[in-house]
């Protein structure tokens, strides 16, 4: 019941705050949640699961096939982003119109999509130079060689994420923090998309993805062209990561380097001729606080340092 009190107790400061600091408090009770909903729905896909084959579980599906125990982790995945957007819906002043789910404005494929793979790729290669220094390299994605095992793992790591990732983060956390302006609605959530990845490399690539799909959606007024390269984006890791584990190991590390070395170049050389014609990524933008006062929110800094310590914490004892 006292834990019952001090929730609503907690709700209702949240709803009495205006301007940046209430809507960041919103993301970051919105990015806590989506995390402690996820994590219980997976606990209780597991139990189901136990219940069929004793012991089995979603981390080690014993007795499932690899099909069986794919669609029954994107059944969490699913649930744990749509709860969250639900109730953000009903418990805040996000409407539905502002996830942006609607036609975008003209924009340029041949120009985002480039820049976009090399800023990824750029990032990735940081963070992956990063997390060698620092022994935090992150394990491969286990993949299966073919068969309906492997569309389904393509389906959870490619198609999903990008459609629920981009409709909770670019959506419904950018949408509440739109009022406060482009910087704030960009910076906020893609902090917190950052840190839920919970893996220093892939943090580093997700923040700096972040950034660019926040600003392609304020640019655009719409999260499909976001949708469209994050998924272009996860699509190109799953077949590389596909190639090192069945591929010949030249074919493999040729593709790896290719991703890598290849894209950022590219964008480079894109942005300067971009920007000799004069554009500019401020152009469009909505005025507002700066990216920095999202910190005023005592709630949105207690979760990025509740995140940053549960992820090192993950890292050590995985």
């Amino acid at each position: 019941m006292a834990a019952r009190e001090t929730g609503k107790f907690i709700l209702q400061k949240i709803a009495k705050t205006r301007g940046v600091k209430g809507a960041s408090s919103w993301c970051a009770l919105a990015a806590v949640g989506y995390l402690a909903i996820r994590s219980l729905l997976e606990a209780f896909v597991s139990f189901l699961m136990g219940l069929r084959v004793p012991g089995a579980t979603l981390a080690s599906p014993t007795g499932f096939s690899q099909t069986e125990a794919g669609m029954l982790s994107m059944i969490a995945a699913v649930g744990g982003i749509l709860l969250p957007v639900f109730l953000l819906l009903r418990l805040t002043r996000l409407r539905a119109e502002d996830l942006r789910l609607l036609i975008p404005a003209p924009w340029s494929p041949a120009f985002c999509l480039p820049v976009f793979l090399g800023i990824a790729n750029a990032a990735n290669l940081f963070g992956g130079l990063l997390g060698h220094l620092l022994g935090t390299e992150g394990s491969a994605t286990p993949l299966p060689a073919g068969g309906s095992a492997l569309v389904v793992n393509f389906i959870g790591l490619c198609v999903v994420p990008a459609i629920l990732e981009e409709l909770f983060f670019r959506g419904a956390l950018q949408g509440l923090m739109r009022p406060c302006g482009s910087a704030a609605a960009i910076f906020a959530p893609a902090l917190l998309f950052a840190l839920l990845h919970m893996d220093l490399a892939q943090g580093i690539t997700a923040f700096v993805c972040g950034v660019f799909l926040g600003w392609l959606t304020e640019r655009t007024g719409s999260i499909l062209p976001g949708m469209l390269l994050h998924f272009v984006n996860n699509t190109i890791a799953f077949i590389v990561a596909y190639l090192q584990l069945y591929a010949a190991d030249s074919t493999a590390l040729f593709s790896e380097l290719f991703v890598l070395l290849f894209f950022p170049p590219v964008a480079l050389w894109l942005i300067w001729h971009a920007m000799k014609q004069g554009f500019r990524f401020s152009a469009g933008l909505r005025p507002g606080v700066d990216a920095a006062a999202v910190f005023s929110s005592p709630a949105y800094t207690v979760a990025v340092v509740f995140l940053a310590v549960f992820s090192v914490y993950l890292n050590q004892v995985g």
